[in-house]
């Protein structure tokens, strides 16, 4: 029993205050608009990392197992300064200015990391 008058009483509440706040607030969840018009000046923010034009360039070697017109795939050596084992992956070439390269190919390249995933920037062959 003293749970329910608990229960009542705090609904009570609620259902009292809840509606005294809402007059009080200028802006609802709704009003998309009132809120367009606030001041939005986010210049002190840590926004945390953000993407440079002066991305790292990494280095590999590997073998040339496919080509596409957007993407390369090469079973390539490990690349110590990401501490990636040998293994087979996928570049994207949107940064890639070079002719294609041979199925079978053993090239030395570099890429950088990019928002889809990693793109290659240059290659040579071996």
């Amino acid at each position: 029993m003293r749970t329910l008058l608990t229960v009542i009483a705090l609904f009570a509440s609620v259902a009292t205050t809840a509606p005294a706040f809402a007059e009080t607030s200028s802006v609802t969840a709704h009003d998309h608009n009132a809120m367009m018009s606030m001041p939005m000046d986010h210049s002190s923010m840590n926004h945390g990392t953000q993407p440079t034009s002066a991305a790292t360039v990494y280095q590999g070697s590997g073998v040339v197992k496919a080509w596409s017109d957007t993407s390369v795939t090469f079973a390539h050596q490990p690349i110590p300064a990401l501490n990636w084992p040998a293994m087979t992956m996928r570049f994207g070439l949107s940064a890639y200015k070079g002719s294609p390269l041979s199925v079978g190919q053993t090239v030395n390249f570099t890429f950088i990391q990019s928002a889809s995933g990693y793109d290659l920037i240059s290659a040579s062959a071996n």
